[in-house]
This record gives structure tokens, C-alpha cells and sequence, in this order.
């Protein structure tokens, strides 16, 4: 009888440690923060469309974002505009570093997201999921607003 005693008490004791050390991980701040995302609709037809963000860097650790997936699509990448040759090109990349204490801004020209095989058309007003892995900073989920291609036109008083 004491030895069962004694071995409930040893698993309450380290059920216990598990908890806390669940909780302690999920108290602990996360390293990057995101702002300002979003995902253009797509013209008719068209099965591939770009996302921007910000994404800041709060801790004293480089963070390297290293794969993407979205419920939206098969095939989600990092993608980069370079100026080759007097051309922008576009180029895909296998990982985006964000340094301590700094920003990178994903906006048309530069960095940005693409999506490829949409299956469905977009609807601005609508949201998107979109997460995001890193080497050792975590892993995020992010949500994105979608957002039309053209920007609607401004009332003109006279």
C-alpha cells in the first residue's frame, strides 16, 4: 500500500513540473511581432497573389523566418525584387533574416509573400490565416486582411 501511495505522489509531482513548465514556455514573450499584413485579391483568372507585413524583431536573438504555409494554397515562398541588369526581377528565397531589434518590411518591390494555386477567388474584406516558422524564435500565425487591387476612388467636394 505505501509503495502505490508513494508512486502517486511521485507522478503528481512530476505532472506537476510538466504543467509548469508548459506554462512557463507559453508565458515566455515571443520574439517577433507582426503589423500591417495583408493579401491582394488576384484578377479573374489569375491563381497567384502577393502578401505584405512588417515583421519586428523585439528580442536580442537574429531570428531567420524559414517556410510559410496558408490553408489558401499548396505553395507559399519568401520572395525578393532584384534589379538585374536594368531589369527587376523576381526571386524566390529559402529564408528571410530578421536581426535583433530591427524590422523588415515585406511591401511591393522588395520583400513580399506569394501565394501560388489559389484555389479559390479572394475577397477583400476577408481575412487569411498565414504561418510562419522560424529557426528559433517560434513558430506564428498570422492573420491577413485581403485587400482589392485597385483602391477605391475619393469622394470630390467642390
Amino acid at each position: 500500500m505505501r509503495l502505490v501511495v508513494f508512486a502517486l505522489i511521485v507522478a503528481a509531482i512530476q505532472l506537476t513540473f510538466i504543467e509548469i513548465g508548459q506554462a512557463s514556455e507559453q508565458l515566455r514573450p515571443k520574439a517577433l511581432s507582426f503589423g500591417d499584413g495583408y493579401l491582394r485579391t488576384m484578377p479573374p483568372g489569375q491563381k497567384v497573389t502577393a502578401a505584405f507585413m512588417s515583421v519586428t524583431n523585439r528580442s536580442d536573438e537574429d531570428c531567420r523566418l524559414v517556410s510559410l504555409s496558408s490553408p489558401l494554397s499548396d505553395r507559399v515562398e519568401f520572395h525578393q525584387h532584384q534589379h538585374v541588369d536594368g531589369m527587376m526581377q523576381m526571386r524566390p528565397m529559402k529564408s528571410v533574416l530578421v536581426t535583433a531589434g530591427n524590422t523588415v518590411i515585406f511591401k511591393p518591390g522588395a520583400f513580399h509573400v506569394m501565394f501560388f494555386n489559389v484555389g479559390d477567388p479572394l475577397m477583400a474584406g476577408q481575412k487569411a490565416q498565414l504561418k510562419l516558422r522560424t529557426d528559433q524564435c517560434g513558430d506564428y500565425s498570422v492573420e491577413l486582411e485581403i485587400r482589392g487591387l485597385v483602391k477605391p476612388k475619393t469622394m470630390d467636394h467642390h
